[in-house]
């Protein structure tokens, strides 16, 4: 089997932040963890929503949407994760369920509306490490007298079913920058320094040079800039910086490994769909 050259680092790494650069990994299978982080991780989010009682001046709908869309903390590990994504796309509900309550009422004698948090859902069931991630998102107001009292479910889905399910926000990858500089053709070249959008060129030792690449955003304005064709911007696809932002569900960390094992097991299901099949068309001949 031919080697590998494959190599990662992080670059940062935070509770809601992950950025790795990965060098030797090709651009398809960058798309495809970025892809599969978007839609094939799996979450618990609210998914239904019955309501007792409503007096405000919120529908219940807009109650519901904005229910479904907190982000809950999602238990599990990379492996039980890629396991429950590959079930829920093979058609198997996942069992678990999460349960909450709320009653909320404004007093008459209050002197003004008042404001129900998210933090003020509580669970009725056993999972309770299930519980928002943010405490203070507003989810309505209540006037004088105004009640409102529901029950609200909450079970595991992919993005793929709804965008409330996806564990991140933005997910995004990009090449390394590369500056490529002609000392032949150098005439005031310095000068290219100052159009720089990121400051992220100097002119040094007679040609120019990135101070710090991943800070250029390729807009190419120093190529533009230069009149002789000294200066040209390209980028280097076999070095990617991948970012991951989470929405507080699962940690970045997770969310990456959680995605590479999915892919994983897809792929081996394909392989043995195709073993199977080798196996059927051999028997006929």
């Amino acid at each position: 089997m031919a080697s590998v050259d494959f190599g990662s680092k992080i670059i940062e790494s935070s509770e809601s932040k992950l950025i790795v650069e990965l060098d030797g990994v090709r651009k398809e299978l960058v798309n495809a963890l970025r892809r599969t982080m978007l839609a094939e991780v799996p979450t618990i989010a609210i998914d239904e929503v019955l309501f007792t009682e409503n007096t405000s001046s919120v529908y219940n709908e807009y109650i519901a949407h904005r229910l479904g869309l907190l982000p809950l903390k999602t238990p599990g590990t990379p492996e039980e994760l890629a396991q429950i994504s590959v079930e829920l796309q093979n058609g198997v509900v996942p069992t678990m369920r999460v349960d909450y309550q709320l009653r909320a009422e404004c007093p008459i004698q209050t002197a003004g509306s008042i404001t129900v948090n998210s933090g003020d859902l509580r669970t009725i069931t056993e999972e309770t490490e299930v519980q928002p991630v943010y405490t203070g998102v507003p989810l309505f107001k209540l006037g004088h007298g105004q009640v409102v009292e529901f029950q609200a479910f909450a079970r595991y889905g992919i993005g793929k079913q709804h965008v409330k399910f996806s564990p991140v926000s933005p997910v995004s990858y990009s090449f390394k920058p590369v500056l490529i500089f002609d000392k032949s053709k150098d005439f005031n070249c310095e000068e290219h320094v100052s159009v720089c959008p990121t400051n992220c060129i100097e002119y040094k030792g007679g040609q120019l040079v990135f101070t710090n690449a991943w800070k250029c955003i390729l807009c190419k304005a120093c190529e533009k800039d230069c009149k002789t064709g000294a200066t040209k911007i390209i980028w280097d696809e076999s070095v990617v910086r991948l970012t991951v932002e989470s929405t507080g569900s699962l940690s970045p960390s997770v969310i990456l490994k959680t995605a590479a094992l999915i892919l994983i097991l897809k792929l081996q299901l394909a392989r043995e769909q195709l073993d199977k099949q080798a196996v059927v068309e051999e028997s006929k001949h």
